[in-house]
């Protein structure tokens, strides 16, 4: 992916700083982190720093006992590297979703109408906001 996708991405992911995690809402195959303003989708494996470090599924009982006790916590950092991985700061703890080699496995959408998709292999979809 180029350079240039992985910053464009983390400048519209830079709105979460500042917001609050309200909701949690859990479906079969995804999670869904609501923010302030903004709504994350996790479909692919997470790591909590609070955990052991090993990946899980967010929709799974480990996954979302890892993610409820960040429930209104205010975001610090927010990052999306070159090969697609996303980390959200909260209160000093970090989650991070990667990328999949064979399925999307996160998405931001931000206040504005703006998306961003983490392809299959990492390669990042970029919407920017219709104003």
């Amino acid at each position: 992916m180029p350079m240039d996708d992985a910053a464009h991405a983390t400048a519209l992911a830079q709105e979460l700083l500042g917001q609050f995690f309200d909701q949690l809402c859990v479906g079969a195959g995804d999670l869904q982190l609501r923010f302030s303003h903004a709504t994350v989708s996790l479909w692919s494996t997470i790591g909590v720093s609070t955990g052991d470090d090993a990946p899980v599924q967010p929709y799974s009982l480990s996954g979302v006992g890892l993610l409820l006790p960040l429930l209104n916590g205010e975001v610090t950092a927010a990052d999306i590297d070159p090969s697609g991985t996303l980390t959200i700061t909260m209160g000093g703890v970090t989650i991070w979703c990667g990328s999949d080699p064979d399925y999307e496995s996160w998405s931001y959408d931000g206040r504005d109408g703006e998306k961003v998709v983490c392809r299959p292999g990492g390669d990042l979809a970029i919407w920017s906001a219709a104003r």
